[in-house]
């Protein structure tokens, strides 16, 4: 009887502790991908020495960055307006407020605010720790 009851409450134990029951927060994918946003895919990526850099950027009403690349995968988060981003090639693609952007590796291009507020991006770099974020044209 008493190993019973071991065993019930060993048991309830294990339920309790892989059970959490007050969990209450929620998740969404924002953004899942293996290629850029030109459809690009990404390569076996060999990092040696990584590095995370997180950049908070605000673009300007009608300001225009530099033609400019990335040599490492970067994804920007528009946490407000809304963002064009053009290729040396003329294509593009806009992003407006809460959307994702996977961004090109080793083509130039840039961005520029096409919206009449500020925009306001978080982008995540992950790279060689000795990479430029950036390089401009």
């Amino acid at each position: 009887m008493k190993k019973a009851v071991k065993l019930t409450i060993v048991l309830i134990m294990m339920i309790l502790c892989t059970t959490n029951l007050s969990y209450s927060a929620q998740k969404d994918v924002l953004l899942k991908t293996t290629s850029t946003w030109d459809n690009a895919e990404y390569k076996k990526l060999k990092i040696r020495k990584p590095e995370v850099t997180v950049l908070k950027i605000v673009i300007n009403v009608n300001e225009e960055l530099p033609m400019h690349k990335h040599d490492l995968v970067n994804i920007a988060y528009v946490k407000k307006g809304t963002l064009t981003v053009i290729t040396e090639n003329n294509q593009e693609i806009t992003l407006h407020e809460g959307e994702v952007l996977p961004e090109l590796i080793g083509k130039y291009h840039y961005g520029k605010n096409t919206g009449n507020e500020p925009v306001e991006l978080v982008v995540f770099y992950i790279g060689e720790k000795v990479t430029p974020l950036s390089v401009n044209k």
